[in-house]
């Protein structure tokens, strides 16, 4: 009884600790605006699931939302409206400074709630974009442009600060960088991206959206334990 007793205790523990994604720990890797629509190799994102946000259909493991002053939309695996920074914007010319705008294709994902523009001065439209996944990822990486300000980090809910403690280069207003965000302890389920909001809320547009996704390090880690302590378990059971 005593043994059933600590084996049942040992494999409630196992589930436990499957069910608790250890504290990410993150790198940031940074490819300034001069390597503008450089190769997934030079990237470090060979081999990654991208997504071009050329269609409204987002690739499998993805959902994107935004929170807004104006409204919040829910993660979804489809998008509201495909943006063209070139043809999609009456308001201006913001999203094309510094080159066509996408990092490649014609199309990018902008932080409101609708994936389209708005007159600049509706500030309340322009918010944060959130990027979840159903399955964790070890490695994620964006183009990033037309932030005005440092852009936020928030990773599985908790606040990483600014992009440019990580990068060094300053927002410009145009292109700005690609990022990769690689975790080199746990795992990523979410990011959020948030604008400045200093003195207006900024606008920003993504692209070339890639990440690795891969099994929860605990659970494989933790699968043996779960297995030996059944099999010791039948085996007490025939003895």
């Amino acid at each position: 009884m005593k043994l059933r007793c600590l084996l049942g205790l040992l494999l409630w523990l196992g589930v436990a600790l499957v069910r608790v994604p250890a504290q990410v720990v993150i790198q940031v890797h940074s490819f300034p605006a001069a390597q503008w629509g450089v190769s997934d190799t030079t990237l470090g994102v060979a081999g990654y699931v991208v997504e071009d946000f050329e269609d409204v259909n987002l690739v499998a493991g993805l959902l994107i939302g935004w929170n807004t002053a104006a409204g919040n939309v829910s993660p979804a695996n489809t998008i509201p409206f495909t943006f063209n920074p070139v043809t999609d914007d009456p308001f201006g010319t913001a999203f094309t400074q510094g080159g066509t705008g996408a990092w490649d294709g014609t199309r990018g994902l902008i932080n409101t709630r609708t994936n389209q523009s708005y007159d600049y001065n509706l500030v309340a439209n322009w918010g944060d974009i959130v990027i979840q996944f159903t399955t964790p990822v070890t490695s994620v990486g964006f183009s990033l442009q037309q932030n005005d300000y440092d852009v936020g980090l928030v990773i599985n809910g908790t606040d990483f600060g600014g992009l440019q403690s990580y990068t060094s280069i300053a927002a410009n207003g145009a292109r700005y960088a690609y990022i990769r965000i690689d975790a080199t302890s746990g795992s990523i389920s979410s990011l959020t991206l948030v604008n400045g909001k200093l003195a207006f809320n900024d606008g920003l547009m993504i692209d070339h959206l890639a990440f690795a996704p891969v099994p929860e390090p605990e659970t494989v880690l933790l699968l043996p334990l779960g297995l030996a302590a059944l099999r010791l378990l039948s085996r007490r059971r025939q003895a």
